[in-house]
């Protein structure tokens, strides 16, 4: 190297501070137009591959030149498009994986009162700028992060003295992830090992108070099929002797809870033991919407039930007609889909077992409902690793905070533990700008402008605490 040759150097705390916040409108500008894109997992119209080569030239300019969008196959199946890049800077100095998501959930219109793809401002009662959309909080706002932790230390400058792995998937929403499929079977394929491992997909107790996630919970879908009848009859002159595949159905449904104390009454599933922060019922009650009339359910403390406790919904029901429809007949075919959350050290594959022998015994009548799998993914407990104390320091910092929570999270995304096995030596960081006003997968989606801020804030922070001193020639 010449000596002349300009190098990247480590940049004091308040200059990062100071690029960080010059850099919020670029950045609230750029999420704003990722939020246009109707990246829907479920029904991909238009393409994802246009959101994903969106990203990656945003990227691409600021300074990943690898970054590219590709698809993985496993087995029958291949990934929608990710945006993948793997930048050497030198092969001694640390290598930081950064994940996130680009596809969203689906938006139910007759919910929400702004228009879901068409982002608007607004300002909350805490004088905070926030941004509604879908997509705006889970998980565009994770890969806008991304890119401004990056943009912000890099700058005008070369090559950082990191190596830094971008992996940024389309289809997390859709609960039949490829690429976690794949990792899981490959967890030693060179793409998505790293010495740190930060993902973007998770966020703060509450807005302004700095959270690391440190358990997830994980997750089984099923699909429950009832069939009595070769087709639809008259209830009035079949009724009373032959069974109702709805109403066989309801009642097998009706089992999977304990009726006084509202836990998951399916033998076999576990609970974990954790401390996690205390949460408030009134604040959980005002953010979740419950009616003042709803008393809540389940045995325990509301973080427990949140965070280590299975729980069970069903989540979608066919096989009989909208009320406006309805006819006297009788059902002949029933289904109903089922979501269960489960304790973060529970197996999915004994869950799954447990959960189909309770089904099959509770069925009336000796009929055999059919049972199929859906999806499943494994939970998540965070390991102390020898970055620690610079990921919680960052948060500190960008905070100007005195206290990290370590909170869990009820939510499951299951590529967090294939991204452990395939990184076993590696810190997993879980962190991101959502937080219950958010409300992430639901109506009025938004996020924080200063969450947005803060959160980069502290990426940058943490990556530039672990760049190696190795001198890196600026390109």
């Amino acid at each position: 190297m010449r000596p002349d040759s300009p190098m990247t150097m480590v940049l004091p705390e308040q200059q990062v501070r100071e690029r960080v916040h010059r850099l919020v409108p670029e950045l609230w500008g750029t999420l704003a137009d990722l939020v246009r894109h109707r990246s829907v997992a479920a029904n991909p119209d238009p393409p994802l591959a246009v959101t994903a080569h969106t990203i990656a030239k945003l990227f691409q300019q600021a300074g990943l030149s690898t970054a590219k969008v590709d698809t993985i196959t496993h087995g029958d199946k291949t990934s929608a498009p990710l945006v993948l890049a793997d930048e050497v800077a030198h092969p001694g100095v640390t290598t930081v994986l950064l994940y996130g998501h680009y596809d969203v959930q689906p938006a139910d219109l007759t919910q929400w009162t702004t228009k879901p793809f068409e982002p608007i401002e607004k300002m909350d009662e805490h004088h905070d700028m926030r941004l509604y959309g879908r997509g705006a909080a889970d998980d565009k706002s994770g890969v806008v992060m991304h890119l401004g932790a990056i943009k912000a230390l890099r700058g005008d400058r070369g090559q950082l003295p990191l190596n830094i792995k971008l992996v940024l998937e389309g289809e997390e929403e859709s609960g039949t992830s490829v690429l976690e499929r794949y990792l899981t079977a490959n967890p030693d394929d060179p793409r998505f090992q790293a010495d740190l491992v930060i993902i973007a997909d998770s966020g703060n107790v509450e807005r302004g108070a700095p959270t690391l996630t440190e358990t997830l919970r994980g997750i089984i879908a099923a699909d429950v099929v009832v069939e009595t009848l070769a087709a639809k009859v008259d209830s009035g002159m079949y009724g009373g002797p032959v069974p109702d595949a709805f109403m066989a159905l309801v009642q097998i449904l009706a089992t999977l809870q304990d009726r006084k104390t509202g836990d998951v009454a399916i033998a076999g599933l576990t609970q974990y033991d954790h401390t996690w922060p205390t949460v408030s019922e009134a604040t959980y009650r005002r953010d979740a919407g419950v009616l003042p009339a709803t008393s809540l359910i389940g045995s325990g403390t509301i973080a427990k039930l949140l965070y280590g406790k299975p729980s069970i919904n069903v989540v979608g029901l066919s096989g009989l007609p909208l009320v406006s429809g309805a006819q006297n007949l009788l059902c002949a075919k029933a289904k109903a889909k089922i979501s269960m959350r489960l304790a973060p050290d529970q197996d999915p594959d004994a869950a799954y077992a447990a959960l189909e022998a309770h089904i099959m015994a509770a069925a009336p009548w000796g009929l055999k409902p059919v049972v199929k799998r859906t999806a499943s993914g494994s939970g998540f407990i965070a390991a102390t690793g020898e970055h620690s104390k610079e990921i919680e320091r960052a948060l500190l910092e960008a905070y100007h905070a005195s206290t990290v929570a370590k909170a869990g999270q009820g939510g499951s995304i299951p590529l967090v533990n294939a991204f452990q096995v395939a990184n076993p030596d590696a810190d997993i960081v879980l962190w991101g700008c959502e937080e219950p006003v958010a409300h992430a997968h639901g109506a009025d989606e938004s996020v924080s402008q200063s969450e947005l801020e803060h959160m980069t804030l502290a990426e940058a922070l943490l990556l530039q605490s672990v760049m190696s001193p190795i001198p890196i020639q600026a390109g």
